[in-house]
């Protein structure tokens, strides 16, 4: 496979740095990067907007045409359910492919194969690292579930029990509780575990000592990285919108034939019926907005890329170490050789 100058991950960056070179990496990689995630990815997108449509045209017709005491209310609630469960585990393996393939991709692009680029050669790339990229997701997940989960566990607590009598008094403690300690330890936590997957592309490094040095990193640099991270994540917010658009609209079309006054006509007759026509528009409005939203995750898993590559140089100049190594080194050695047994 060809190479070519590769773009430069390892130095230092400040804030405005940061972004330009976000979208300088996205302008020059974006179709090789959207092609593996289109012909990677793509499948489990198109079954989770699939599905997501259809379970939620489900849940619409459910409550429209059936009664909460009625067996056959109970029945659906259970297949919705049931449906719900699948759809979850489909969108955390898009989540994990979705961080598989961009951070594969950018240690691609940083050895230099990105001409003559082939989803095929990525893929084996994937396929190589596949458990630790699915640990990965998991490890990330599951540990900032385990530091938010007993926070809000707490404040619902603290809820029930001055609902049974407790007072205000415990019920704004809790609330406080989980505002000022439960969320920015979530968030703290959150943005450390931001820089793991590609420390463990690049370090294939354990994943307790990776969780150890993602603290080390990040110590002294959580509010520069928290807010370029918060801009970027505004950004993504602002373009998925424009993915959401159709979704939205369905679903106020929908939302309103629920409501019995703006749903029926006069006489009692519905206004709109879940028809096929609707359904199908429901599903294709959701692959688009469940695609859009998900394909947009890899602006941000690089921004958390160049953010480690950053944190890295500043802490250790790894990169800076090796361009002073390559000082005095001759483009090609060989060659240089040759030329020397000449005389």
């Amino acid at each position: 496979m060809a190479t070519t100058q590769p773009f430069e991950f390892r130095r230092t960056r400040d804030f405005g740095e940061s972004f330009s070179a976000l979208f300088e990496f996205l302008r020059q990689n974006w179709k090789n990067l959207s092609k593996s995630l289109v012909l990677i990815a793509g499948p489990l997108i198109l079954i989770l907007g699939v599905g997501g449509g259809f379970l939620l045209s489900e849940v619409i017709s459910t409550f429209q045409r059936t009664t909460l005491n009625s067996l056959n209310f109970t029945e659906n609630i259970g297949i919705i359910s049931l449906e719900s469960i699948v759809l979850v585990i489909t969108y955390f393996l898009t989540g994990a492919a979705i961080l598989a393939i961009t951070t594969e991709y950018i240690k691609l692009t940083m050895d230099g194969y990105v001409e003559e680029f082939e989803v095929s050669y990525l893929w084996a790339k994937i396929s190589s690292h596949f458990s630790m990229h699915i640990s990965n997701f998991i490890i990330i997940n599951v540990v900032s579930l385990a530091i938010s989960v007993p926070f809000f566990i707490l404040y619902a607590m603290s809820a029930l029990v001055g609902g049974l009598g407790g007072g205000v008094g415990v019920v704004v403690a809790g609330f406080l509780l989980f505002i000022f300690v439960g969320m920015p330890v979530s968030v703290y936590v959150a943005t450390m575990l931001s820089l793991f997957p590609m420390m463990r592309m690049t370090e294939n490094i354990e994943a307790i000592a990776g969780i150890k040095r993602c603290f080390y990193l990040i110590k002294s640099n959580f509010w520069v990285t928290f807010g370029y991270y918060f801009v970027v994540s505004m950004i993504q917010g602002t373009v998925g919108v424009i993915f959401m658009i159709p979704l939205y609209v369905l679903y106020f079309v929908a939302i309103i034939t629920i409501i019995p006054q703006a749903g029926h006509s006069a006489d009692g007759s519905d206004l709109f019926n879940v028809g096929i026509g609707y359904q199908i528009a429901f599903t294709v409005a959701g692959v688009i907005a469940v695609g859009g939203s998900l394909l947009l995750n890899a602006m941000t898993i690089t921004a958390h890329a160049l953010q480690y590559f950053n944190l890295v140089e500043r802490k250790e100049g790894v990169g800076m170490m090796a361009k002073l190594d390559l000082l005095g080194t001759p483009e090609n050695p060989t060659l240089d050789l040759d030329n020397n047994e000449d005389y």
